[in-house]
């Protein structure tokens, strides 16, 4: 069943496939009351989703998702309600792009290493946007025939185990809190049961983050089953954190997932407002 607002969505301005405005476009089909944009690391797409959920009717909430490590780890922090104009913002967005152009250029030389023959002005004509990810050099990979899937670009190149792997500089998920919290927004760990197999790591995490000034958890993810929801919303409620939910909709490049497949109802949506408020 669809849910009522969809809380994590990509465009084209990072790693999706869909534009704000046919993002915004589907999930007015899909019957979504509500919808954030939530691109890794850039707001680029922010102001034209605005204007399309205006034009539509549907409530649009203005998000980021961060990219962060903790242990080792790859953790993801969401933001909601942000002032995406916060000067200060932006300018910690600009280093953070820079740092991902260091870390594209590093891995295709490594590709090339293993005879992948890829170029940066590939990837940057895969990439619609100005944020460029390794699904983007995924698919050029894919286009010119040395992967078959996606899946096995990653696990065989990209991926942690990948030979031409590069570790993301350094980002703790306390600093997405903090640029989350300094631009007016409301602080979420994105899919908690991702970051690792072991719960008490996961647990602790929670614990911590909450300690540094994390609002929420995102209890409602697509891919959860029904039994992660009801543990995580246990645990959000245990801690006193907010519930949200969202489908983590990436278009072409994460298929069998819509808009809607992950989400949170109105009661739970209004409890997230209300905090903004």
């Amino acid at each position: 069943m669809k849910k009522e607002y969809d809380l994590h969505s990509h465009t084209s301005a990072s790693d999706g496939t869909y534009t704000s405005k046919e993002l915004i476009e589907r999930a007015k089909n899909n019957g979504l009351k509500g919808i954030a944009i939530t691109d890794h690391d850039t707001v680029d797409g922010l102001e034209e989703g605005k204007k399309e959920a205006e034009k539509l009717g549907i409530e649009f909430i203005p998000g980021i998702e961060f990219s962060c490590i903790y242990e080792e780890k790859d953790v993801h922090i969401l933001g909601y309600f942000l002032d995406y104009k916060n000067e200060k913002l932006l300018e910690e967005l600009e280093k953070l792009k820079k740092s991902r152009e260091e870390r594209n250029r590093e891995i295709i030389r490594k590709l090339n290493l293993y005879k992948v023959r890829i170029t940066e002005e590939d990837i940057l004509q895969e990439a619609k946007g100005n944020i460029v990810s390794k699904a983007h050099i995924a698919n050029v990979m894919m286009a010119k025939g040395y992967s078959y899937t996606r899946g096995s670009a990653f696990k065989e190149y990209l991926g942690s185990t990948g030979v031409a792997y590069v570790k993301r500089k350094d980002f703790p998920p306390e600093k997405g809190i903090e640029l989350v919290k300094m631009a007016g927004g409301i602080a979420i760990l994105a899919h908690p049961k991702l970051i690792s197999t072991n719960e008490n790591f996961i647990e602790k995490l929670i614990i911590d983050l909450k300690n540094k000034g994390l609002d929420g958890i995102e209890a409602e993810y697509g891919s959860f089953t029904k039994e992660d929801m009801i543990k995580y919303s246990k645990l959000a409620k245990e801690l006193n954190l907010l519930i949200t939910g969202g489908s983590d909709f990436h278009g072409l490049n994460r298929e069998g997932v819509d808009l809607g497949d992950g989400g949170i109802n109105t009661e739970n949506y209004l409890k997230l407002k209300n905090k903004k408020i």
